[in-house]
């Protein structure tokens, strides 16, 4: 019997067949698999799987000239271009980057650097005005290290991790007639003095206080002095004492 495509009525068929090749296929020989997009289902390729699992793409970015040319996604590279922050541009340095792209194409820009675990972030439009801050935003990363009392000389203050770890420290202190704690901010890792005066001290002028801290090591304060002098020069009773520390990196 002769085979017959017409006869078998098999057209249909053949058709809907084609139609699930080139779907599958794409458009030339060398395409494998469609590759699925935003809009259409298709073939994730191990970018897309790894975009999807949170998995960072690893490797170096110097085709781009500017971290704002880099496509949305996670990445684990090196600082090859421009356009970023804290001196880090072309520097080669390690750093990961979380790039969103959302409604009115507004992209975002998470960036941590490899070494220091420094924090930055930047938002912008790329079709309209932006209402955020411009530029990179340093959003620091604050943990208390310390929290007491301390006020006389030889009181220890022992961190619960190294003054390395941070670039600044917060001092929060408080005077016994002050309404709140007061907080100023050193270098960290390094001796401080912390001054501070009393005008309305319930007595005829004012105070001038100091507390001299000695850092004895990487996790270890040390409150070497702690005076009081009255404008007149005649020394008295200091009631400025340190109550919370914070490591700021």
């Amino acid at each position: 019997m002769k085979f017959d495509l017409k006869n078998l009525k098999l057209f249909p068929s053949v058709k809907q067949l084609i139609l699930l090749v080139e779907n599958h296929i794409g458009s030339n020989e060398k395409e494998a698999h469609k590759a699925a997009s935003e809009f259409t289902h298709g073939f994730a390729t191990p970018e897309v799987f790894k975009g999807a699992k949170n998995i960072r793409l690893q490797g170096a970015l110097k085709q781009y000239n500017s971290v704002f040319d880099i496509p949305p996604g996670l990445y684990d590279t090196y600082a090859d271009f421009g356009g970023l922050p804290g001196g880090l541009s072309n520097t080669s340095a390690i750093i990961q980057l979380r790039i969103e792209q959302g409604v009115g194409r507004r992209k975002q820009i998470w960036l941590t650097e490899g070494y220091e675990g420094r924090l930055w972030y930047y938002t912008f439009h790329t079709n309209e005005q932006s209402y955020n801050p411009e530029g990179w935003t340093y959003l620091p990363r604050i943990q208390e290290v310390w929290a007491g009392t301390a006020k006389t000389a030889g009181d220890i203050l022992t961190l619960n991790q190294h003054m390395t770890h941070f670039k600044t420290i917060r001092v929060w202190y408080e005077l016994d007639d002050g309404i709140s704690r007061i907080c100023q901010e050193f270098e960290s890792n390094q001796s401080f003095n912390l001054r501070e005066i009393d005008i309305f001290n319930g007595s005829a002028g004012a105070n001038l206080f100091e507390i001299r801290v000695t850092r004895n090591s990487n996790t270890q304060l040390v409150i070497t002095q702690n005076k009081a002098i009255g404008l007149d020069g005649k020394e008295t009773t200091s009631n400025l004492r340190i109550r919370k520390i914070e490591g700021v990196a």
